[in-house]
């Protein structure tokens, strides 16, 4: 795929402090790649560098096969910002900012595109009200507003949803989904489940460093290291000797309300839940669950940024 971001040993460096250390990564075209970290991680200090806000210490940034200048205009048209504070100019209608901000960019038919773009975010019926005037959620629409208004292909999302209520999320989720369509969009939440829900990619930064970076997919695979499975059985039944299947760990037993619940790691990888069905109703139990388990992202993020303090 076409690599339309790449971050290549990229450092920041204040003094008495390293912000961001020796960092790669890539975003293909066309991906939602997750941006993700712990406060203090190094995310916002990146991605102000891949907009060209700030300047990098050492290494290089390419969008579009060019390397980033934070004196290139032509470089801020191709890239839509929507920083965890929107700068937004609180005196400004809705509607004159957002026109405002097209002018500043090129935009040839501003009535157009604002009109369309506030339509898409269900801005219309604010748009003569003044930003500061308006509640968090709104004021949060308005900044994802001027970051796609002047239609760049490359779009900086960081808590794109921060501020809205459940509706507002999950109808701002399917306008992100809509825009991968022609967009390549780097996305950053601390909702890692909003993340799952969304992204392809993902790239894990932990003081400073990248710690995991690819395919979603993949890096689950990675981590799981073995099989892991849920096993219910009937109430009162114990699980019985599986070394047959080889090394194994039961990691959790509970009693609900209608079974044993066993989860159980195997060292091997090979799906054995053919085989094993068929040893434990030879033993007189009575099978009431057995599924594969994977592991979630907030599995893999706090492994990533725990292990690693």
């Amino acid at each position: 795929m076409n690599k339309i971001l790449e971050v290549e040993r990229v450092s920041k460096e204040y003094p008495g402090r390293v912000a961001v250390s020796n960092i790669s990564f890539h975003v293909n075209q066309g991906s939602i790649h997750g941006f993700l970290g712990p406060n203090g991680a190094g995310k916002s200090t990146t991605m102000k560098m891949i907009a060209g806000i700030l300047p990098t210490s050492q290494g290089q940034i390419k969008l579009f096969g060019e390397t980033i200048s934070t004196d290139s205009l032509y470089h801020k048209n191709l890239i839509g910002l929507l920083p965890e504070n929107a700068p937004l100019y609180l005196d400004m209608k809705v509607e004159k900012y957002l026109q405002f901000v097209a002018k500043l960019h090129g935009v040839k038919n501003v009535k157009g595109q604002v009109d369309q773009v506030m339509e898409s975010l269900k801005l219309i019926e604010v748009k003569n009200r003044l930003i500061g005037n308006l509640s968090k959620g709104y004021k949060q629409r308005v900044g994802l507003a001027q970051a796609i208004v002047y239609d760049a292909p490359f779009l900086i999302l960081d808590e794109p949803t921060n501020g809205l209520d459940p509706q507002a999320v999950v109808e701002l989720r399917d306008f992100i989904k809509g825009l991968a369509a022609h967009k390549t969009i780097l996305f950053s939440s601390h909702i890692l489940s909003e993340v799952e829900q969304l992204c392809d990619q993902i790239t894990i930064i932990h003081k400073g460093k990248v710690r995991a970076s690819g395919d979603l997919t993949e890096i689950h695979r990675k981590f799981r290291q073995g099989l892991v499975l849920k096993i219910g059985l009937g109430i009162g039944e114990s699980l019985p000797d599986l070394s047959n299947f080889g090394k194994y760990e039961v990691t959790h037993h509970s009693t609900l309300a209608n079974e044993e619940q066993f989860i159980i790691s195997f060292v091997s990888e090979i799906d054995i839940r053919s085989e094993l069905i068929k040893f434990i109703l030879s033993h007189g139990l009575k099978l009431m669950t057995i599924q594969a388990e994977f592991p979630e992202l907030e599995d893999i993020f706090l492994h990533m940024t725990e292990t690693q303090r």
